[in-house]
């Protein structure tokens, strides 16, 4: 309990460095205005027909292969400091112990994977203020887009799957939209941490880049066999209706992918942490 204790501190202290810093402000802001500016035709929508839509946005946005690269390369940004090992490390570390120290990064992961993904849902409705309401289903706006050419009138940036619209209830969808993405972002920062902790360089933040890329390729058809190894696509519903199955990779294996992943990358970082060789506190000692 102790130690969830001191991870808690540890994590607190790197989000308050986080929100301080200059570049996940921008990234944030950046993130904002790429939605809004993506939502602005479906706003024009509305007024033009007079009709409401429901707050579901974020479903289409992350199931967009386009949008969701955007996406996850913001993420990726995020991490790209890491280990995290700024001048409070050398303070830090000898009090909380390399296992909380460990802890304290993994919660850290998590909460701003949270809060990135709670801030692009946020963002998918300050587009539409004024123009929303509470549904039972689609709605006449999400499904016209859906089932007509509407879309390439209004010139949208992104796409409205019929298969979602049709397979899924609105609060199913967002949901399960929401988990996906919030495990990918996990996953993806996990990764970049346990990679740039072993390697000592960026190897885990052009690792992230890899595999932001890796959905592109599939998407257009360049390796569509690697569908059981992207994280960002098993992130996507669409992903399971197309060629995906043809793999056996449905929603289930997705969601045991993400489990799994991040247990075991949790795991990895815990265990980097406390095997790191004590030399160069011995050294930062000398030098005090």
């Amino acid at each position: 309990m102790e130690r969830l204790r001191k991870a808690g501190r540890i994590s607190g202290y790197q989000m308050r460095m986080a929100l301080g810093n200059k570049r996940m402000r921008m990234i944030i802001l950046i993130l904002l205005l790429f939605v809004v500016q993506t939502l602005l035709p479906v706003r024009s929508f509305c007024g033009d027909i007079h009709v409401a839509a429901a707050p579901v946005a974020f479903v289409f946005l992350v199931n967009d292969y386009i949008c969701q690269f955007l996406i996850i390369a913001g993420a990726v940004m995020l991490f790209s400091d890491a280990p995290f090992e700024n001048e409070g490390y050398l303070y830090m570390l000898p009090r909380a112990g390399r296992i909380s120290w460990g802890l304290g990064q993994i919660f850290y992961i998590f909460r701003i994977a949270f809060l990135y993904v709670g801030c692009l849902m946020a963002a998918t409705i300050l587009p539409l203020v004024g123009y929303l309401s509470i549904q039972e289903g689609w709605g006449k706006i999400w499904g016209t887009l859906a089932k007509t050419d509407a879309s390439l009138v209004y010139g949208l940036e992104f796409s409205v799957p019929e298969m979602i619209v049709s397979r899924y209830t609105p609060v199913e969808a967002l949901t399960v939209s929401f988990l996906l993405e919030l495990a990918c972002i996990i996953w993806i920062g996990l990764f970049v941490y346990a990679g740039n902790k072993i390697s000592r360089k960026p190897l885990g933040t052009v690792a992230g880049v890899f595999f932001t890329l890796l959905d592109i390729c599939i998407s257009n058809d360049w390796l569509e066999d690697a569908y059981a190894c992207s994280p960002v696509s098993l992130a996507q519903l669409t992903t399971y209706s197309g060629y995906a199955l043809k793999y056996h990779i449905d929603l289930r294996y997705g969601v045991c992918f993400f489990i799994i992943g991040i247990a075991v990358l949790s795991g990895l970082c815990i265990i980097l942490n406390k095997s790191e060789r004590k030399g160069k506190w011995v050294l930062w000692k000398q030098k005090r």
